[in-house]
């Protein structure tokens, strides 16, 4: 799929380093809102067990969105989210979503949404958001997915959203 010479496609290996270097660029240190550090391997074992997403500018990684199999995801903010909300038994984990700084506005997150719930027919998708990422909370809900929880991990509060494909 292409939007103003964006191509958005399902991720491979090829693209991990810039994915990594997305995430980097985005992440807390870096005055982000990526909660995590995407380790290498995670995002290598995640890529060959579900599909995910990247939106590619002239062969740049400028978007992706990754998804993890309940059972793999072994953060321990995870087990907390499934707690609050475990969703269906083939449900899987949708995120993080990340989008170039330069590249917000232009729709890329929806188009890779739309794109993963078609990999992913007819399953449920979770995810979390921190409770005071307003311009996530705000496109998630643009996007059509329903609030099913809230949760406090490490004394942040969280927001556990999910949708149907």
């Amino acid at each position: 799929m292409h939007l103003n010479d964006v191509v958005i496609d399902r991720a491979s290996l090829s693209d991990i380093t810039g994915i990594l270097k997305l995430a980097q660029a985005n992440d807390a240190e870096h005055g982000g809102m990526l909660l995590a550090h995407l380790e290498p391997e995670a995002v290598i074992m995640t890529i060959s067990q579900m599909p995910s997403v990247v939106a590619r500018k002239d062969g740049q990684v400028v978007g992706f969105l990754l998804s993890w199999l309940k059972t793999t995801a072994n953060l321990p903010i995870i087990k907390v989210v499934l707690q609050a909300y475990a969703g269906t038994k083939d449900a899987y984990l949708y995120g993080p979503i990340c989008v170039d700084e330069t590249m917000r506005g232009q729709g890329i997150a929806a188009v890779m949404f739309a794109k993963l719930k078609d990999f992913l027919p007819e399953r449920e998708g979770i995810l979390f958001i921190k409770a005071n990422n307003e311009a996530s909370l705000h496109v998630h809900q643009k996007m059509g997915m329903c609030k099913m929880a809230e949760f406090t991990y490490e004394g942040s509060g969280f927001v556990v959203f999910a949708y149907n494909s």
